[in-house]
């Protein structure tokens, strides 16, 4: 007789049951499977396609690069380098290695000397603006515009090009950026945003598209037209329902921990809104610098192109008549530098005292701001470049140049070593010192 014994089981208590037989999947299990499966695929094919990572090139560079060495002195001329389209830029992103340019989806940062691309990062999406922040941990912010506007936000290593933070929120579809030691501030026609050097937000102001708690905002139903940021503050000219005037807001770059938008003052600064606003020039921990290219100003003044100089609680602390158009270049950028400050009004270049705001000098007949280089400045003049002592304004000669395709508008230049990159056009043009 066979040895083999059939297994059986016995429940507690009970009689055998006989043998085990093994479980039957039956077809409409084996469908309900491979429906599971294919909606897993599909899902995880979908969310890969939609990726912002799909959409993204980063091409990194090799090694961080070297920082260049500051200029002692202005060159004695220049010579005509590359050039590159900046188009997303309102002037040349200089940082302390490489010469920055943004455009369409592609923002690239070149050698200074030769335009060779160091690193690149690219996105299928167009970019509303670029622009460098932060000064203890630098960065290139690349603002992209989706769906909810321009709020797809990454900020980039300048050393190497990888990319060290992302952000995405509600925004205009048009968006202005500004940037001081601690923040970059996002400013469209009705929402406002800073970040940090990680982009976490510090404040948001203006339109809230979800609010979660009532009575965050000042005010609602504003249009911003101008802002600027500095120390820890931001300040903003709006113009708010059927109010008289524009007004000029002052606030705090952070929101307290009930998120509420912590105002330092707010005034009407106009008599009226038929002139064109007035503009924002600089802040910084003590007070706030306004240009206004005409008459309205309620008090200060005889009615033509002035600065205006608030506290940070929006009282008038002095008015300076300056030479000016009506209003002053969009694409006028103030440019801060070794305790100066300077602005192109259109007719001229004024330089102002970067703590408290108050002209020093201005110059006549300049096509841009001014920059530091060694120990003067360089302003951009009709027939090239214009060196001054920094301490008094006095011209000290005149660097002849050609600028190639020049057909009006602001220019701009960013020293970096003993090479200039002058922006204009939507171009960054290089011009190297010799």
């Amino acid at each position: 007789m066979s040895d083999a014994r059939t297994e059986t089981q016995t429940p507690p208590g009970g009689s055998p049951r006989g043998p085990i037989r093994p479980e039957r999947r039956t077809r409409l299990d084996l469908a309900i499977s491979a429906l599971i499966v294919v909606v897993v695929i599909v899902v995880a094919a979908v969310i890969w396609y939609v990726s912002p990572s799909r959409h993204t090139t980063s091409d990194q560079a090799g090694v961080p690069l070297t920082a260049v060495t500051p200029a002692a002195v202005v060159p004695a001329g220049f010579t005509e380098g590359w050039s590159a389209p900046s188009g997303a830029s309102t002037t040349a992103i200089v940082t302390d290695s490489a010469v920055v340019t943004a455009d369409r989806g592609t923002v690239e940062a070149h050698d200074p000397a030769t335009g060779t691309v160091r690193w690149s990062y690219r996105r299928n999406l167009d970019l509303c603006g670029a622009i460098a922040g932060w000064e203890a941990s630098p960065g290139v912010v690349a603002v992209y515009r989706n769906s909810r506007g321009c709020g797809e936000v990454t900020s980039l290593d300048p050393d190497d090009g990888h990319r060290a933070d992302t952000r995405s929120s509600d925004a205009d579809d048009k968006i202005t950026l500004s940037a001081n030691a601690d923040y970059v501030v996002s400013q469209g026609p009705t929402r406002l945003e800073s970040w940090g050097s990680t982009l976490v937000r510090g404040v948001e102001y203006g339109r809230v598209s979800a609010p979660v708690k009532p009575g965050t905002q000042p005010r609602a139903g504003c249009r911003m037209s101008s802002s600027a940021t500095g120390a820890d503050q931001i300040a903003v000219i709006e113009r708010c329902g059927d109010e008289p005037g524009y007004r000029l807001s002052i606030f705090s770059a952070a929101q307290d921990k009930d998120e509420k938008v912590k105002q330092l003052g707010s005034r009407i600064i106009t008599s009226g809104t038929a002139s064109p606003p007035p503009r924002v020039v600089a802040v910084s921990s003590s007070s706030v610098a306004v240009y206004l290219g005409s008459g309205g100003a309620i008090s200060g003044g005889s009615g033509g192109p002035q600065i205006q100089v608030f506290t940070t609680g929006a009282v008038l602390s002095s008015s300076h008549e300056v030479l000016g158009d009506v209003p002053a270049p969009a694409d006028s950028v103030p440019v801060r530098s070794d305790g100066l400050l300077s602005f192109f009004t259109g007719k001229g270049t004024v330089i102002l005292d970067a703590s408290a705001l108050t002209p020093r000098y201005q110059v006549p007949g300049t096509l841009g701001p001014a920059a530091a280089m060694g120990t003067d400045l360089i302003v951009p003049g009709p027939s090239g470049i214009t060196v001054l002592e920094a301490a008094t304004g006095r011209q000290s000669r005149t660097i002849a140049l050609a600028r190639p395709g020049y057909n009006g508008g602001t220019v701009t230049l960013s020293p970096i070593g003993d090479d200039v990159a002058m922006f204009y056009g939507g171009a960054v043009h290089m011009l190297i010192g010799s």
